[in-house]
């Protein structure tokens, strides 16, 4: 895989998991489980349930890039790219060595962070529901995420809020920064690998024994420093 455009992976992964799960009741039932506890069971319960159930069914939910945000495709999702930045705590041995024989991975890898919005009008509750469908589905497509090249995927979340930029139309949004690390390579690069460790070749003749005091013993454990 060449470049990973994150926004589109991301995009793909929550549509698939959202379509897996409007045919899939009884995960989604799993989702708002707590609604039926015994505790909650007065206030909520079964019916409440059945209508999220049919909300949900009956309801078109687009996943769109923030370019082509449109409030009147509300309630949706929208995908925004925060920030993306070269990780240098994943420098490659290429780094390192410069481009020596088998040392340029030809490999760029990158920290993602893409905002997601959950937008809603009329009622809260529709926010909050589509914030659990979508932190399930962001943990269930895992794998997909992984096989798009979206690796080491977390995410966090903020409170909804109503959204001033669209007050008029009386608009909540809920945002989740969503974090993921990808490799971006040439056609003839190479995986990313950490260098573990190096197998170092040290003379015994000629560690110098006052300044690698506390080291010669980790090294050469039969070594014995001189008095």
């Amino acid at each position: 895989m060449g470049f990973i455009i994150a926004e589109v992976a991301l995009q793909r992964a929550i549509a698939n998991g959202i379509g897996k799960l409007k045919r899939n009741e009884a995960n989604f039932r799993n989702i708002f489980s707590q609604y039926t506890c015994d505790i909650l069971d007065p206030h909520y319960g079964e019916s409440y349930v059945d209508d999220m159930w049919t909300w949900f069914t009956a309801t078109k939910l687009p996943i769109m890039q923030a370019f082509s945000f449109d409030p009147d495709k509300i309630p949706c999702y929208s995908i925004h790219l925060a920030s993306e930045a070269d990780d240098e705590s994943k420098a490659s041995i290429g780094d390192y060595l410069g481009p020596e024989e088998y040392s340029d991975e030809l490999v760029n890898p990158m920290t993602v962070m893409l905002d997601v919005g959950v937008h809603a009008t009329q009622s809260k509750d529709h926010v909050l529901w589509m914030y659990y469908i979508l932190n399930y589905v962001l943990y269930r497509e895992k794998p997909l995420m992984r096989e798009l090249g979206l690796q080491l995927t977390t995410f966090s979340a903020s409170d909804y809020n109503k959204d001033s930029q669209y007050m008029a139309e009386n608009i909540w949004s809920r945002w989740i920064r969503f974090r993921c690390t990808v490799q971006n390579r040439l056609a003839d690069g190479d995986d990313y690998y950490e260098i573990d460790n190096m197998n170092i070749d040290i003379q015994n003749n000629k560690i110098d024994d006052v300044e690698n005091e506390e080291l010669v013993p980790s090294i050469i454990p039969d070594r014995k420093i001189q008095e």
